[in-house]
C-alpha cells in the first residue's frame, strides 16, 4: 500500500514537473515590483484563473521572493480578466485522493505564507471570486474590490461542498452570512461583501487603482519593522483566549517599544519633524 502511495504520488510529481517545465510557471503570474509595492497578477483567464497545482506553485514562489528585502513594503495580489479566480481546477481533483490532498494542502500553505509574510498582502479584486478563488482572496489581510464584483462558494452546486473555503469565510463573516453563501451556493456582490465584513472596501471601478494606491502609501508610511511585529502578533492572537491574548500584548508592547524606529518615531512626534525609519 506504501509503495503503491509512493509510486502515485511521484509519477504527480514528475508530471507536474513536466507541465512546469515545459509552460513555465511565470507564465500563469505577472509579477511587477514598483516603489516598495509588488504586484502579483493571475494571468491565465483561459482557465479563469483556476487555481491548479501550477498556478499556486507560481503564486507562493512570487509571495515569498526575497520577502525579507527591507525595499518591499507591501503586496498586491489580483487577476487578469472578468473571473478572479474561479476556484480549484476540477480536472486535477477528479480521481486520485492523494492529488486531492496534496492541492489543498498547498492553498493551506499559500495562505500560510500570506499571513507570516512580513508585510501586508492586499486582494484586489474586480471579478468573479469563487470557491477556493473566494478562499485565496479573503485570506489577503485586507481586500479591496469594485462593488460591481462577486462572491461565492458554489461547490456543492457540483457534489463538493465548499469546506476549506468554508474556514475562510466563516472567519470573516457572521455565521448566518458565511451559511447562507456555503448552503446556497449564491454569489453576493461587492458591496454585500463590504457590509457583510468579507471585503475592506468596496468601490467603483474606476476607483481601484486609486484606493489601493491609497492603501500602499499608507502601509509605506510606517515603519516595516514595527508592522511586520505587528501583523505576525495579530495572527497569533487571534487564537488565545482574551485574558492570553491581553496578557501576550502586554508584552509584545514591550518588546515593540525596544526597537530603533520605535525610538525614533517618539522622538520625531516630540520633534515635531516626520520619522526618518530605519526599518529596524
Amino acid at each position: 500500500m506504501y509503495l503503491l502511495r509512493s509510486l502515485k504520488l511521484s509519477k504527480y510529481a514528475a508530471a507536474t514537473a513536466l507541465r512546469s517545465t515545459r509552460r513555465g510557471l511565470s507564465d500563469l503570474v505577472l509579477v511587477k515590483e514598483e516603489q516598495g509595492v509588488r504586484e502579483i497578477t493571475l494571468n491565465h483567464p483561459k482557465t479563469l484563473n483556476s487555481l491548479s497545482m501550477d498556478m499556486m506553485c507560481a503564486i507562493q514562489d512570487a509571495l515569498v521572493k526575497d520577502k525579507d528585502n527591507l525595499d518591499l513594503r507591501c503586496v498586491v495580489l489580483t487577476a487578469q480578466g472578468k473571473v478572479w479566480s474561479a476556484g480549484h481546477n476540477l480536472k486535477e481533483l477528479h480521481n486520485d485522493p492523494e492529488v486531492q490532498r496534496r492541492v489543498f494542502q498547498k492553498l493551506t500553505d499559500v495562505i500560510n505564507d500570506i499571513q507570516k509574510l512580513p508585510v501586508p498582502v492586499i486582494g484586489k479584486v474586480n471579478g468573479y471570486a469563487a470557491a477556493a478563488g473566494c478562499q485565496l482572496v479573503v485570506s489577503c489581510d485586507m481586500v479591496v474590490c469594485s462593488k460591481t464584483s462577486k462572491f461565492s462558494t458554489p461547490g456543492a452546486g457540483v457534489g463538493v461542498f465548499c469546506s476549506t473555503p468554508g474556514v475562510a469565510v466563516a472567519r470573516a463573516i457572521s455565521r448566518p452570512k458565511s451559511a447562507y453563501m456555503l448552503m446556497t451556493g449564491l454569489p453576493i456582490s461587492g458591496e454585500e461583501a463590504y457590509i457583510s465584513g468579507l471585503v475592506t472596501k468596496a468601490v467603483a471601478a474606476e476607483e481601484l487603482d486609486k484606493e489601493i494606491n491609497e492603501i500602499a502609501c499608507a502601509i509605506k508610511s510606517k515603519s516595516r519593522a514595527v508592522i511586520s511585529l505587528g501583523k505576525d502578533f495579530y495572527y497569533k492572537q487571534l487564537g488565545m483566549s482574551q485574558s492570553e491574548a491581553y496578557a501576550a500584548a502586554q508584552e509584545k508592547m514591550c518588546e515593540n517599544f525596544q526597537l530603533g524606529d520605535t525610538k525614533e518615531g517618539i522622538t520625531s512626534f516630540f520633534e515635531k519633524r516626520p520619522p526618518n525609519w530605519k526599518h529596524e
